[in-house]
């Protein structure tokens, strides 16, 4: 569970994940490719390594919770009853390394579209969401 997210009266975590770590696959290549230039690889995969500890994701049965950042934060909280719909999208490399993004649509909201980055298995969590809605849609 994200540090700091207090759970609600009767919430019941459901799945919890971080910044798949193949997202970096760019991060970790400029690593290995420069670590003989005076160490120049270890900044690139520190830099990779904060990433991926600076974000979490974290789904319950009444809202997701979503932080991004190191210096600059950023969270985002999403109730379960305003997802309207979402999407789940992968680049070349994201269905190569099995990582992706999530859109989900809410009514308003700056663009109405909250973007979760670089999930591991992003077809997982999308199952995880089509069970929350469905419980959401019976409720």
């Amino acid at each position: 569970m994200p540090k700091g997210l207090n759970l609600e009266e009767s919430e019941k975590p459901v799945w919890y994940g971080r910044m798949s770590w193949k997202a970096n696959w760019f991060l970790i290549l400029l690593a290995i490719l420069t670590i003989w230039f005076f160490g120049l690889g270890l900044i690139f995969l520190l830099l990779g390594l904060l990433r991926v500890k600076s974000t979490e994701y974290f789904i319950s049965d009444k809202r997701i919770f979503v932080r991004y950042g190191l210096f600059k934060k950023t969270v985002l909280q999403i109730r379960n009853e305003w997802i309207s719909s979402y999407l789940i999208s992968q680049s070349f490399f994201g269905k190569i390394f099995n990582y992706g993004r999530v859109w989900v649509s809410t009514p308003g909201y700056f663009s109405g579209v909250t973007v979760i980055k670089n999930v591991s298995n992003p077809n997982f969590f999308k199952i995880v969401l089509e069970r929350l809605l469905e419980k959401q849609s019976v409720n």
